[in-house]
């Protein structure tokens, strides 16, 4: 799987003292250029201009609304099978977790409130409100942002939003599967076949995704043909040295000639 997807955390309590122990945010953005930490950029070609806080790299989840134009988090398209086989909708999402290569826990970021959900869905709440949530499965310590399986269809106003298993897919996502796309070049969108915290692949070997329960998604024989990409939020179709590239092994395969990935821009939220 190579470096999984980087998910935006909190560590509560660390900030100031002053400010009652803020949450600091851990993972929300790659170090910018102006001020690198990776062995992997003092390679790297850096993309013009250099002076604003950009980064290599993207940053999945989201995570207490800490969302901006200057730490964006990875926007989706999810279709969650629902417990009777059939999705629930092609909406807007977000990752949550990483669960393989081309595999996440996604949330179907459509607000539903109580009195509507599906027995045997997972679900996560948004807003506690006048719920009983324990009597629809959730446990004891439950709140804002706690996951669980519903017993129930509920009831009073609390809302929630679904969570499901969803692949990643070539096309408008059918049920267990997700879309996110990335620019190249200011070409129009390209579909992502597999994404990790620094780079993405495109679909060019040709596949369509698959059984999002199973996880016989891919064809093996297929995989190699995709093209590898630099992924980021800022800068597409300028060129990325990877650390360590050989042109020798690299030419001809999925990389430019030259040994070079290109940047690709993967579509996000800034709010």
């Amino acid at each position: 799987m190579g470096r999984p997807l980087k998910i935006q955390k909190y560590s509560p309590g660390s900030g100031d003292t002053t400010k009652n122990g803020v949450a600091v945010a851990i993972d929300q953005g790659y170090p910018p250029f102006t001020s690198p930490t990776s062995i992997d950029l003092p390679t790297v070609v850096l993309p013009s201009p250099t002076t604003t806080s950009q980064w290599m790299g993207v940053v999945g989840g989201l995570r207490g609304g800490a969302v901006s134009g200057s730490y964006p988090v990875v926007e989706t398209q999810v279709n969650i099978k629902l417990p009777s086989g059939s999705g629930a909708g092609v909406h807007n999402g977000a990752i949550l977790r990483q669960k393989g290569s081309r595999k996440f826990l996604v949330t179907d970021l459509t607000s539903i409130t109580a009195g509507s959900f599906v027995v045997g869905a997972a679900y996560q709440i948004t807003s506690v409100g006048t719920t009983n949530w324990i009597s629809i499965g959730a446990d004891t310590n439950y709140g804002v942002g706690s996951i669980f399986t519903a017993t129930g269809v509920g009831a009073g106003n609390g809302t929630a939003t679904l969570v499901g298993i969803c692949v990643l897919y070539s096309t408008t996502p059918t049920a267990g599967t997700m879309a996110i796309t990335m620019s190249i070049g200011d070409s129009a969108s390209t579909y992502i076949s597999k994404l990790s915290n620094k780079y993405a692949q495109d679909f060019n070997g040709g596949e369509t995704g698959g059984n999002a329960n199973t996880g016989n998604v891919w064809n093996p024989a297929q995989v190699k043909n995709n093209i590898d990409y630099a992924a980021n939020f800022f800068e597409d179709g300028e060129q990325f040295t990877k650390s360590g590239a050989d042109t020798a092994t690299w030419a001809g395969t999925n990389q430019n000639s030259n040994g070079t990935l290109t940047t690709a821009v993967v579509e996000n939220y800034t709010s």
